[in-house]
């Protein structure tokens, strides 16, 4: 049972004026990172890879959640399934990398287990007694599938993912994205070397955007810049800058008519970042990719 850890020596302020960084041992001592894998991450939905990886039935990758092995495969009923990557004899895994196959085979003993998580075959256990094939399979994880992301979450008894997210998505749509028709563009992987409510603190705060951002800065309308808290997610937006008279400087984005096209920045574990033709998306462990609507 996770120890209670001390947490007297941070008082959050609703006052802005009043706010202070967290304690600087919050990021440092190594409790705190167990207790945020058991409360944090191992109890709400997670991006763990992409769709289009798992389009074909006996699709399948290996990923992790932490220190959680995970493998998501595409089921011969063409749903979504995903398991611990780890075979119920001797705990090796069943499925490595990515690719199609027909059922997942631990390469330790070659216990073989369907698309349904099932134990098929189990060799050399013929006569065994107390004991049932029938009976052992993977331990499965819940799974879903939003715009072109697989997420997970390892509470069993978790809310859906659009009970906690439903808002973003219809927000998303009434903005006229289209995240069905999201294609991965770029991959870039990034190794931060930081505890990671350090970078969560990063960037959830524009104050660096006309410094560090400058091209950015160049397409928002900066004054507008607002951010909204909820429990689950903030969401950060700002209106694209009209184009003022006269003005030569390259603009990426520009408001056009009387549309007011937004930039919205989604924290739900993962950044999502909308404007009118990219999302971009980065979860804790650096992990990049760039999406394009076609």
């Amino acid at each position: 049972m996770q120890t209670a850890l001390d947490l007297s020596d941070y008082n959050p302020a609703v006052d802005l004026a009043r706010a202070e960084t967290m304690p600087a041992r919050w990021y440092i001592e190594p409790d705190f990172l167990s207790l945020e894998a058991e409360k944090i991450f191992y109890r709400t939905w997670q991006p763990i890879g992409r769709l289009e990886d798992v389009m074909r039935i006996g699709d399948y990758f290996s990923c992790e959640l932490l220190d959680q092995p995970l493998v998501i495969v595409r089921n011969h009923a063409g749903a979504l399934r995903a398991f611990y990557n780890v075979c119920a004899h001797r705990a090796a895994v069943v499925a490595q990398g990515r690719g199609n196959r027909k059922s997942l085979q631990c390469r330790y003993h070659g216990w073989t287990y369907d698309l349904d998580g099932k134990l098929m075959r189990a060799p050399e256990f013929e006569g065994v007694e107390n004991w049932r094939a029938e009976d052992v399979c993977l331990k499965p994880v819940r799974v879903e599938a939003w715009g072109p992301w697989v997420f997970v979450n390892l509470d069993p008894a978790a809310d859906p993912l659009a009970s906690n997210y439903g808002a973003i998505a219809n927000e998303i749509s009434a903005a006229g994205f289209r995240l069905d028709m999201m294609r991965l563009i770029e991959r870039r992987d990034y190794l931060i070397d930081c505890n990671w409510k350090v970078y969560v603190d990063n960037y959830l705060e524009g104050y660096h955007l006309p410094i560090a951002h400058p091209g950015l800065f160049r397409e928002l309308d900066y004054d507008q810049y607002r951010v909204e808290t909820h429990r689950l997610y903030s969401k950060q937006h700002a209106p694209i800058r009209a184009v003022e008279p006269g003005e030569v400087r390259d603009r990426r984005y520009a408001r056009s008519g009387a549309a007011e096209e937004n930039a919205l920045y989604y924290w739900m574990g993962i950044t999502y970042f909308s404007t009118q033709t990219t999302l971009d998306d980065l979860d804790f462990r650096g992990y990049h990719c760039s999406y394009i609507q076609g």
